[in-house]
C-alpha cells in the first residue's frame, strides 16, 4: 500500500538507473491508455488526473494527452567490418548512460568508441620524452566476449561484461551506467560493476562518438593500444537497435541514411551478413 509519502511512477522517473531492482535506464516511450491505480476502496485515474492538471499529479517532460503515430526505432545492419554510423560528441564529464541491444553471429568487432584530447604525460625519469594520453570509452567484442574500455587519465579499465559468449545470434541488451569513477555494464539484467583507476572522476571526451567501427580516413584519431579492435580495424557486423545516449534515443537507420553509410543498411535479417562475391575474404584479408 502507497504511503502518504510515496511516489507512484508512471513512464519513467527522474532517475530509472537508480530504481531498486531496475534492470533498465530509459524511460518509456509510447501511449498508455487509461492509467488507474486500484487499492482496496482507493482508485486513482491517473491519467485523467494528470490530463486535468490535479495537484497530487506532477507532470514532467513532454506528455502530450493523445496517442499519436510513435517513430520507431528501426533496426540497422552493419554488412562489412567497414561500415560505421557517426553519432554527435558525447558530453559525459562526470555521468552518463549508453543502452543498446544488439544481435551477431561475429566473434570481433569495435561497437562504441570515442577519445578526447591527446596531452603530454611525463615520465619519471626526466631523460625518457613524454608520452601522448588520452581519456577514451569503448565497447567492443573479443573472441565472443563483450568488453568495457574506460580511461580517465589515470589508467585503463578493462571489464568484462559477461562471462559467457553473446555472438551466437541472438539478441542482447547492453546496459552501461557511469557515475564519476565507479558505474556498471549489464547484459540482460546481469550487472558487473566496475572503478576507475587514480582519483579522476572527469571523462573528457573531445570527439565523435562511432558506433560499429571507424572511417577509413583516420587522421587526428588516436587509438589506445589497449583497444585491439580499433588497432586492428575490427569493424563490427551485425545488428544494434534501440540505441539511448543519456536516456535520448538515436533513430540510427536516419543518421546512417543522412550520412550515406556504406554498409550500414535498415532491418535486420536472423542469417548473418554474407561478404559478396567480390569481396569473399572479411576482415579486409586478402584471398588466395
Amino acid at each position: 500500500m502507497l504511503g502518504s509519502d510515496d511516489f507512484f511512477y508512471v513512464g519513467g522517473s527522474p532517475s530509472t538507473a537508480d530504481l531498486p531492482g531496475s534492470p533498465v535506464s530509459n524511460n518509456f516511450m509510447g501511449c498508455l491508455k487509461e492509467v488507474v491505480y486500484k487499492n482496496n476502496d482507493v482508485r486513482l485515474e491517473l491519467s485523467r488526473l494528470a490530463k486535468q492538471g490535479d495537484a497530487k499529479i506532477k507532470v514532467s517532460g513532454i506528455v502530450a494527452f493523445k496517442c499519436e503515430s510513435v517513430a520507431t526505432l528501426d533496426p540497422v545492419t552493419f554488412d562489412t567490418p567497414e561500415s560505421f554510423v557517426a553519432l554527435s560528441k558525447w558530453s559525459a564529464k562526470k555521468a552518463g548512460s549508453i543502452s543498446f541491444d544488439f544481435r551477431t553471429t561475429e566473434p570481433n568487432g569495435l561497437m562504441l568508441f570515442s577519445h578526447g584530447k591527446p596531452r603530454q604525460q611525463q615520465r619519471k625519469d626526466p631523460r625518457t620524452p613524454p608520452t601522448l594520453k588520452v581519456d577514451f570509452f569503448a565497447i567492443e567484442m573479443l573472441d565472443g566476449h563483450l568488453y568495457l574500455l574506460l580511461d580517465m587519465g589515470s589508467g585503463t579499465t578493462k571489464t568484462k561484461a559477461i562471462d559467457r559468449k553473446v555472438n551466437d545470434g541472438e539478441w542482447y541488451h547492453v546496459d552501461f551506467q557511469r557515475d564519476g569513477r565507479s558505474g556498471t555494464i549489464s547484459v540482460n539484467s546481469q550487472r558487473t560493476a566496475y572503478t576507475a583507476p587514480g582519483d579522476s572522476e572527469i571523462l573528457d571526451l573531445d570527439d565523435i562518438l562511432y558506433l560499429g567501427g571507424l572511417p577509413e580516413d583516420r587522421q587526428g584519431l588516436i587509438f589506445p593500444t589497449e583497444v585491439w579492435t580499433a588497432l586492428l580495424n575490427y569493424g563490427y557486423v551485425g545488428c544494434v537497435r534501440d540505441l539511448f545516449v543519456d536516456g535520448q534515443s538515436k533513430d540510427i537507420r536516419r543518421l546512417a541514411e543522412a550520412q550515406r553509410a556504406v554498409g550500414v543498411k535498415p532491418s535486420c535479417s536472423r542469417e548473418p551478413p554474407k561478404q559478396c562475391l567480390s569481396n569473399p575474404c572479411q576482415h579486409s584479408a586478402t584471398c588466395r
